[in-house]
């Protein structure tokens, strides 16, 4: 089954995302780096992971591990969707990329997540304050994940993958470390050891994205963040994404978004969010 990568982009400075979905829902099968939790309010889902399908009940949820395969559907549900943060979970937890999380009843874990995603869902929506209660509730969730349900994984390794994502992953991750540097397809592919037209093959394969275009989003989100969290100048926000100067952001976003950051940023503010 193909598989698309998702880049996650993160509002209202939290080291997460958070959105509410109602209705019918079909997401296809995707993959990110971010730990997911799915929290049905109402109704009943269907969740595949890795090929595998199950249902979980209102006031249920499903822990989805990074780069882990999943798609979710319903005919008629409410479900909230929180995707936590990978690089924010690593800095508590260095050895996190050997890692997986496994929820144990018998522990006590997943009812205290259950309650805290409760709370969570109760703060959609609210007002400009509810992002400190949502950032305390996602960090005590992080804290319960990492302290009760932690195991480390050797059949997770990079032998053990198929041969494309690896190589797709370890060029995110690169870029992801680098991005504010001349990243290109032949430096990648020399730091993993590759030919570019080999490495450009099967990232476009892993990622349904090219290698450029992934580049050039990546670069874009990280600069409209600076531009809308950070309160920074548009040169400094061009600098945070790695773009040589504010001409060269201002027309790679009006290539790809058809808009100025400043037309992208309005539109951001005015879009409803959790």
């Amino acid at each position: 089954m193909n598989s698309d990568f998702e880049l996650i982009r993160y509002n209202d400075r939290l080291p997460a995302r958070i959105e509410i979905m109602q209705g019918k829902c079909d997401v296809r099968n995707h993959w990110h780096k971010e730990i997911e939790l799915v929290y049905v309010l109402k109704g009943e889902l269907k969740i595949t992971v890795n090929s595998k399908s199950g249902f979980i009940g209102e006031d249920s949820f499903r822990l989805i591990n990074s780069v882990e395969n999943h798609r979710l559907y319903a005919e008629n549900a409410k479900c909230m969707i929180v995707d936590i943060s990978y690089e924010f979970a690593q800095r508590y937890e260095p050895l996190l990329y050997n890692s997986v999380f496994k929820i144990s009843g018998r522990s006590g874990a997943e009812e205290e997540i259950r309650n805290l995603l409760w709370q969570l869902s109760r703060t959609v929506n609210g007002s400009e304050l509810s992002s400190l209660l949502q950032y305390s509730i996602i960090t005590e969730i992080l804290h319960t994940l990492l302290v009760q349900c932690r195991h480390e994984n050797p059949t997770i390794s990079k032998e053990s993958e198929p041969v494309q994502s690896r190589h797709a992953k370890l060029a995110v991750e690169y870029i992801e470390q680098h991005y504010r540097e001349d990243v290109s397809l032949v430096t990648v592919a020399e730091h993993l050891g590759i030919q570019p037209e080999y490495l450009s093959f099967r990232f476009k394969e892993a990622m349904g994205i090219t290698f450029s275009k992934y580049v050039l989003e990546f670069r874009l989100e990280r600069a409209m963040d600076a531009l809308m969290n950070k309160n920074m100048s548009i040169e400094d926000a061009a600098a945070a994404g790695g773009f040589p100067s504010k001409r060269t952001f201002i027309a790679k976003c009006k290539q790809a978004y058809n808009a100025t950051p400043f037309k992208l940023l309005k539109q951001r503010k005015d879009a409803p969010s959790a």
